[in-house]
């Protein structure tokens, strides 16, 4: 009888150790729950955060790279501007015929960028373009040109129209003087190094063709009058 006695002792005691044992890792998985839950809960955060922070900096860089355009924009607008001012100067700076030309040629060659180019003047007398000046080309064979021939350079003389990437001309354009077209500037080629005109080569176009051409008038006007 007392051995069955000490044997359900035994035997409650097991089994009173073992729902303490099995308590207790219930109780540790539900702290480990909570503590992974707590985890999660903060990596996710933390990945929220760094996904935050990826956006952000892509934004900066975004904007960096923007404001970097931007500031090459605004220096290439402030050079061509200063690139005009010096142009127009040079045109009304001097009286002297061959110096006016000299500057419309020197705008061709460094500001356009073209070092084969020609200068005609209307001769009304005679119906005719009259090379005056050139660059790079053969003179003989563009020293007078009809004005009623079927050419490019004398259709812009007579349209008052200006050419842009044409096939013969890269460019051909009419010196006017109130809608009177006084001559006409013909580039036949740009530098190796230059691939095509830009919005500021069609400024100094627009310069040249009004510019220039009061340039040239007023070189006529204060030439001497011919010994008679």
């Amino acid at each position: 009888m007392k051995n069955n006695e000490n044997h359900r002792s035994f035997t409650e005691k097991v089994t009173s150790d073992m729902r303490e044992y099995v308590q207790a890792l219930l109780d540790d998985n539900r702290r480990l729950g909570t503590k992974v839950a707590e985890l999660e809960t903060e990596r996710d955060l933390t990945l929220e955060r760094q996904s935050a922070l990826i956006q952000r900096l892509a934004s900066i860089e975004e904007e960096s790279r923007a404001f970097s355009a931007r500031y090459v924009e605004v220096e290439q607008q402030n050079t061509n501007l200063a690139n005009l001012y010096v142009a127009s100067y040079q045109l009304h700076g001097t009286l002297d015929r061959e110096r006016v030309l000299g500057a419309i040629k020197e705008i061709v060659i460094n500001l356009i960028g073209s070092e084969e180019l020609a200068v005609w003047e209307v001769d009304d007398e005679f119906g005719a373009l009259i090379l005056v000046d050139s660059f790079g080309i053969d003179q003989g064979r563009w020293a007078a040109l009809p004005l009623d021939s079927s050419s490019v350079i004398s259709v812009v003389a007579s349209t008052g129209e200006s050419l842009v990437n044409g096939t013969d001309l890269v460019a051909c354009i009419p010196l006017k003087l109130d809608e009177k077209v006084i001559g006409v500037i013909g580039i036949f080629s740009l530098l190796q190094q230059k691939e095509k005109l830009e919005a500021v080569d069609l400024e100094l176009f627009d310069l040249l063709a009004t510019h220039g051409a009061t340039a040239l008038h007023c070189t006529r006007l204060a030439a001497p009058e011919p010994v008679q």
